[in-house]
């Protein structure tokens, strides 16, 4: 089988619908599966959704495992020699895997993909392409001078505002919405690190899977609609949680070393005081 399509779900049934039809479509031609994660289940969407589309794979989880969890459960079943690690909230243009498989069939230095994503507004996300967040990057960001100068190499390294957003680029880091991946190296390195419960778990992969001296390409030319933070309400007190626990659960990660001590030290208390202002504005 060349392709697995992995879909974790929450709560997002609508979403998941036309996500499901957009893959559907894209798969012609393609010997492919679609396995849907189905966290915190409810028990009459989960079979509605199994009566429309009774070719995929499903798996219902009585409680919310997490992004990282749920995207391993499927990654252990699937059987094609590429995953596609797919949010329930994009939607797909015909030619997407296609174009996307052929890529990485050509390119044999190349572990992982990702395309450019917009919102339904038609507006680039700029989190489609990314740069490591190093302590400079990380406080350009929070600090908004990346906002300031969103087409900088310097100020905006983050989201790599001087490369062209619609061409083909190495990168360091590619989005959970869309990474697809060779099955055989997401494995090696043992699928996502699931101390990620949501959040974070794509830049550790994408980090991990360089290490192993594959590049991450940014594939500008092709261009999916992504319908940013359905599954979460950005403005609730758990995804304040679950956002600003995996940036430290990060930085103790990729700064332990005792060199670091002063990055990790400083960068704590750049994460304390920018989910400080978040929470007031919560409140």
């Amino acid at each position: 089988m060349e392709l697995s399509v992995i879909i974790v779900n929450y709560k997002v049934y609508h979403y998941l619908v036309s996500c499901i039809q957009s893959v559907q479509a894209a798969l012609n031609g393609i010997e492919g599966e679609i396995i849907v994660v189905d966290n915190e289940s409810d028990s009459v969407e989960s079979t509605r959704i199994i009566g429309q589309f009774p070719s995929i794979k499903f798996i219902a989880n009585s409680d919310n495992k997490g992004f990282s969890k749920a995207n391993n459960q499927a990654l252990a079943m699937s059987k094609g020699s590429f995953v596609l690690f797919l949010n329930p909230d994009t939607v797909l243009p015909q030619h997407a895997l296609k174009d996307s498989l052929s890529y990485l069939s050509q390119h044999q230095s190349v572990g992982a993909v990702g395309v450019q994503m917009i919102n339904k507004e038609g507006q680039f996300l700029p989190e489609s392409k990314r740069a490591f967040p190093k302590p400079m990057t990380a406080f350009f960001k929070l600090s908004g001078l990346a906002h300031l100068f969103p087409r900088s190499g310097f100020y905006n390294q983050y989201a790599l505002g001087n490369l062209d957003k619609d061409k083909v680029h190495p990168v360091e880091i590619l989005a959970g919405a869309y990474l697809m991946v060779r099955t055989q190296l997401v494995k090696q390195i043992g699928g996502f690190d699931e101390q990620f419960f949501m959040y974070g778990e794509d830049i550790d992969l994408s980090k991990r899977l360089t290490a192993l001296g594959f590049q991450n390409h940014y594939l500008g030319n092709i261009v999916i609609q992504h319908i940013k933070g359905a599954s979460t309400n950005k403005n609730s007190k758990d995804y304040l949680y679950h956002f600003y626990h995996s940036m430290h659960l990060f930085v103790n990660k990729y700064y332990a070393l005792k060199g670091h001590w002063l990055k990790r030290k400083l960068l704590h208390l750049a994460i304390r005081g920018s989910k400080s202002i978040a929470l007031l504005k919560y409140r």
